[in-house]
């Protein structure tokens, strides 16, 4: 049975019974739209944000649906790869500077080197997407000109 469904959970039936009852099929779909709408600015106005800073470091494309853009940074090649890695620059740099995301990485099974990162934008106030993509910005040119002296991370030296 672990590839079927015998029964969803009592709870979330119960949940979803009282909340149709209460509000019939077209208050439920007036919430689907009112909050589609709220994601779907959300959305844009990170995207926005991205341009802004991110372009000529990353690349990506706006997603259609979802709290999330999967995107790569443009960054330096690691030994061993034909592309950067993420982890460092997120988990490490972006994080020291209040930038939160998950590198690439983290949903790969092999625990690849990856130079994508998925960032959410679904919880994040709207007046922090220019700061964060200002600060994620500058965290990359500063990989991409340590890269070019030789004195990134990956050279055994503090940064």
């Amino acid at each position: 049975t672990s590839s079927s469904t015998l029964q969803p959970p009592s709870l979330s039936q119960a949940v979803a019974y009282s909340l149709l009852s209460h509000w019939g099929y077209d208050g439920f779909q007036q919430h689907v739209d009112h909050i589609a709408s709220v994601y779907r600015r959300k959305r844009d106005l990170f995207a926005a944000a991205m341009r802004k800073h991110l372009e000529g470091l990353a690349e990506w494309s706006t997603p259609e649906a979802g709290m999330f853009v999967w995107f790569k940074l443009l960054l330096p090649p690691v030994p061993g790869s034909d592309e950067g890695d993420s982890e460092d620059v997120i988990v490490r740099r972006a994080l020291k500077e209040k930038v939160l995301a998950l590198p690439g990485t983290s949903f790969f099974t092999n625990g690849r080197t990856s130079a994508y990162v998925r960032a959410s934008f679904s919880v994040l106030p709207e007046e922090h997407f220019d700061e964060a993509m200002r600060r994620l910005a500058a965290i990359v040119k500063d990989v991409r000109e340590e890269a070019e002296r030789g004195t990134g991370s990956d050279s055994g030296m503090s940064v």
